[in-house]
């Protein structure tokens, strides 16, 4: 069995709230986790240093507990501190509702388990058909391998100490503290993470791995783990990082995490923010850097989801949108204009493409499983939202209001509304009307368009199709003379009829409609 715990040194559903929020608040998790190769059984002592928010004797934890299959996690004891105490384990809640009630209002729980994981750890095989073991938590998988409270909102630290078969190599958040052998078959890795974490992205790694240590790059220690077959084209590819790093601290500032290991998996998701240390697809891996925006987006989350995180899934945009579009700002800025300009027409048209599907706002609050919130919604047009805002406060103001709102909500927990309010303060701008049609409806413009040009004017008739909500919104069109000059003119579009005729020097040979690429919009 696995050493003793750690001292204290600092099936997915639409959980949209958590009913321990106001009860309890995790501090900490110590987690000694012992795999093997024989089976996919896990043994499990866990140390879980909680506050209580009252005095009640009745709290819960999130716990997968045994299927008929004989799957899920079978808890053996908990003790509060140095005192045993009683539990019920069902329904994949672990009740503990006899706490002492002169009970300390910090105190430690001591759990010990055991069990095959139906989820959260993926035990398998890679493609090379060796074995792995991979924590892939998203969006609340994690209970399926150690009790916590589920839930993005729910920020704690944690430690691991993997006890696993000497021919692995462990990864997992955090410093790594040290590797000693355990015994002749298995060693033991330790690793903590002294910066709050969710749930979600507290994760590790057990594979055969190659590994590159990199230089330094931005201040941040960064590696490659990857597959022995693989190694070649992996050390590559992943070497992308040193060069996309710095483009996130320059803009956004300081990178919170201990490390930055980009780390070949074989998990359900193309990739994984684990915080400091992201899981990739295996087959993301080719030599030839196509992958380069997939990491992009993946180091984008540590500011935006992993630091910074939604305080409800229904606001996932402020993870996923962000990630999204400060990749766009990636591209714009290594590859040009034109490049980010063509990256923002494929995501329009996803987001128009998905709409004739599934017409629900971003914020969305419908959803049945937290899966459906992976959609173009959440990404593609929570991008959109955020270039629309850049475009109406101007570059510097963006800017200034983004990096407010990341430092004001840095290693904590933010809403759409906060997002809203650090904006609204940083321009002065009211941005209600902006937010509640582009965030809080469904849908997007929908236009016809008609241009009808005379000597020294063109006429236009603008006309917004969509049968739900009216959109209120500026739009440029480019015209071009017939001496090739080109010029620019404005239409604020407020009505669902618009009509407005623009004076020119001389007669207009042709004229193209959003000519820089920058309102979500359809046209008929």
């Amino acid at each position: 069995m696995i050493s003793l715990f750690f001292s204290i040194c600092f099936v997915i559903s639409a959980q949209v709230t958590n009913d321990q929020f106001s009860i309890i608040d995790i501090k900490h998790y110590a987690i000694e986790l012992k795999v093997n190769d024989s089976t996919n059984r896990i043994e499990a002592k866990e140390l879980i240093l909680l506050e209580r928010l009252d005095n009640t004797k009745n709290i819960s934890l999130d716990l997968t507990s045994l299927n008929s299959e004989g799957k899920g996690m079978a808890v053996e004891s908990i003790f509060e501190g140095n005192f045993p105490i009683k539990f019920k384990h069902e329904n994949d809640k672990l009740i503990i509702d006899n706490l002492r009630p002169n009970a300390q209002k910090e105190i430690e729980l001591k759990i010990v388990f055991s069990g095959i994981p139906i989820d959260g750890l993926v035990i398998g095989e890679n493609k090379y058909g060796n074995r792995t073991f991979f924590g892939d938590n998203w969006p609340n998988r994690a209970h399926n391998w150690f009790a916590c409270v589920d839930h993005p909102s729910d920020k704690a630290t944690v430690q691991f100490s993997v006890q696993a078969p000497n021919h692995y190599q462990v990864i997992a958040n955090g410093e790594f503290i040290g590797k000693r052998v355990e015994n002749k078959i298995d060693d033991i890795y330790e690793y903590s993470s002294t910066v709050p974490l969710p749930t979600k992205v507290m994760v590790v790694g057990i594979a055969d791995f190659k590994i590159q240590n990199l230089a330094s790059s931005a201040g941040v220690s960064l590696s490659s783990w990857v597959y022995p077959e693989n190694e070649q084209n992996g050390f590559y590819d992943f070497e992308m990082a040193t060069s996309i790093m710095p483009f996130f601290v320059f803009y956004l500032g300081q990178y919170e995490y201990e490390k930055l290991a980009n780390v070949q998996s074989t998990t359900r998701f193309g990739g994984m923010e684990n915080a400091g240390c992201i899981f990739y697809d295996e087959n993301a891996i080719n030599g030839k850097r196509t992958c380069e925006t997939l990491l992009v987006h993946e180091i984008a989350h540590q500011w935006f989801g992993n630091s910074a995180t939604e305080k409800e899934w229904k606001d996932i945009w402020l993870s996923e949108g962000f990630a999204t579009y400060f990749t766009n700002l990636y591209i714009e800025e290594v590859k040009g204009k034109d490049a980010f300009r063509a990256q923002l027409q494929k995501d329009r048209s996803k987001v128009i493409q998905f709409t004739k599907n599934y017409n629900h706002p971003i914020v969305d609050t419908s959803y049945t499983d937290l899966m459906d919130l992976l959609n173009p919604n959440s990404y593609q047009k929570g991008a959109w939202v955020l270039h629309m805002l850049r475009r109406k406060l101007g570059d510097e103001l963006f800017k200034n209001g983004v990096i407010a709102y990341y430092r004001e909500y840095r290693l904590s927990n933010a809403s759409t509304t906060d997002f809203q309010f650090v904006m609204e303060e940083v321009s002065g701008v009211d941005l209600d009307q902006f937010f509640q049609q582009w965030l809080y409806n469904s849908g997007h413009p929908v236009l016809s368009i008609q241009g009808k040009a005379s000597k020294k004017s063109i006429c236009f008739v603008l006309q917004q199709t969509q049968t739900d909500l009216l959109f209120t919104f500026p739009i440029t069109v480019e015209l071009t003379l017939k001496n090739g000059k080109k010029i620019l003119k404005v239409i604020e579009v407020n009505e669902k009829n618009e009509v407005v005729k623009f004076e020119t020097p001389s007669s207009v040979k042709s004229w193209k409609l959003d000519p820089f690429v920058d309102v979500l919009f359809e046209l008929k």
